[in-house]
């Protein structure tokens, strides 16, 4: 991301945390238990920048290359 991005909350300029990977998908609970490692199958890894604003905290999740 190229422009500056402000927090919605407060509008200070926000700062790049960095690039986590996210785990999606998958059961949870009791469904989890039966399944065991075949839960695993339908979970995928999503990528997602995080930036926090160094005013109040807050934080936004963006697309990398967006």
């Amino acid at each position: 991301m190229n422009a500056e991005i402000t927090c919605t909350h407060c509008s200070t300029a926000l700062e790049l945390v960095g690039e986590e990977d996210f785990r999606t998908g998958g059961a949870a609970g009791i469904a989890a238990m039966f399944l065991g490692n075949f839960n695993q199958l339908s979970e995928g890894i999503l990528a997602l920048q995080m930036y926090r604003c160094p005013q109040c905290g807050h934080v936004e999740f963006f697309l990398p290359g967006r």
